[in-house]
C-alpha cells in the first residue's frame, strides 16, 4: 500500500514537472516577438496654456516597459498665477496690491525623465517616471513703500536665478488609433538644493529718508515670509539701492497636465 502511494506521488511529481516545462517552452516558441511600432511621440500640454506655460515633449520608447522623454517649457512675460486670488487676500494692503499687480516673470525649464510602464505595453498605460529638472527665471516687480513724510516711494526690483530639482511623476497614457495619444500627468512633486534669488532695485528718492525710515523699509522686506525660504535685505541710501536676497530650496509640483501626442 505504501509502495503504491509512493509510486503515485512520484508519477504525479514527474507529470507536474513535464507540464511546467511544456507551459514555459511551448508559448515562447509558438508566439513570435511582435516588433514595436510608432516608438516616437511629440506632445503639447493643452492645460498648460491656461497658465501661460507652453510645454513641448518628445518621448522615445525603448522597449515594452521603458521609455525616455525630454520636455522643454517656456512661460514668457507672465503675471503671477492666481493673481485675482492674491488680490482678494492682500488687496487691503495698497503696497502689496501694487506689488502683485506689477509682478511679471519669464521662466524656462528643461526636464529629462525615465518612464516605467506597468502595463508592459509602452507607451500605453500607467507609468512611474523619475525626472531631473532645470529652471531659469527672470522676475520683475515694483516694490512701493511710504515713509514718515507720507511720500510714495517706488523701487523697481529685478532678479534672475536658476536651480535644479529631482522628483517623480505618476501618469497615464491613452493611445488613440495608430498615431495619436493623450498623456495625463497626474502628479509629480520635485525638490532641489537651495537657490539664491538676488533682487536689486533703485529708488531715486531714497536720500530723503531718515534712519528710522530706512530701518522700517529693511524690516518690511524681511518680514515677507515664504515657506522654507529666508529673506534678508540691504538698504543703501548712498547709491539709492534696495537689495533683497531669498535663499531656499527649489521645489514644486507637476500636476494635472493633459497632453495631446502624435505618434510616429
Amino acid at each position: 500500500m505504501i509502495k503504491q502511494a509512493t509510486l503515485a506521488a512520484l508519477f504525479f511529481l514527474v507529470f507536474s514537472i513535464g507540464c511546467l516545462n511544456a507551459q514555459t517552452v511551448t508559448p515562447t516558441s509558438a508566439v513570435p516577438d511582435v516588433p514595436l511600432l510608432n516608438k516616437n511621440l511629440i506632445k503639447f500640454n493643452l492645460t498648460g496654456v491656461l497658465l501661460n506655460a507652453y510645454d513641448l515633449q518628445y518621448e522615445r520608447v525603448l522597449n515594452r516597459k521603458q521609455s525616455i522623454a525630454v520636455t522643454i517649457s517656456a512661460s514668457p512675460n507672465v503675471p503671477l498665477p492666481f493673481k485675482s486670488t492674491l488680490l482678494n487676500d492682500f488687496g487691503g494692503n495698497s503696497d502689496a496690491k501694487r506689488a502683485i499687480e506689477t509682478t511679471e516673470f519669464t521662466r524656462y525649464t528643461v526636464t529629462a525623465e525615465y518612464r516605467f510602464y506597468f502595463s508592459g505595453n509602452a507607451p500605453k498605460g500607467l507609468y512611474f517616471a523619475p525626472f531631473l529638472r532645470y529652471m531659469n527665471m527672470n522676475l520683475s516687480q515694483n516694490y512701493t513703500f511710504t515713509p514718515s513724510d507720507g511720500k510714495l516711494h517706488t523701487a523697481h526690483m529685478t532678479s534672475e536665478f536658476s536651480g535644479f530639482g529631482v522628483g517623480f511623476l505618476i501618469g497615464d497614457q491613452f493611445l488613440i488609433g495608430n498615431h495619436w495619444a493623450i498623456d495625463w500627468w497626474i502628479v509629480g512633486p520635485f525638490y532641489g538644493p537651495n537657490i539664491t534669488a538676488d533682487f536689486l532695485g533703485t529708488d531715486p528718492q531714497m536720500g530723503d529718508m531718515d534712519a528710522q525710515d530706512l530701518a522700517n523699509l529693511k524690516n518690511n522686506i524681511e518680514s515677507v515670509k515664504l515657506p522654507l525660504y529666508k529673506t534678508t535685505a540691504t538698504v543703501t541710501p548712498s547709491t539709492n539701492t534696495v537689495e533683497a536676497k531669498l535663499v531656499g530650496p527649489y521645489y514644486g509640483i507637476r500636476a494635472f497636465g493633459l497632453c495631446l501626442a502624435y505618434r510616429f
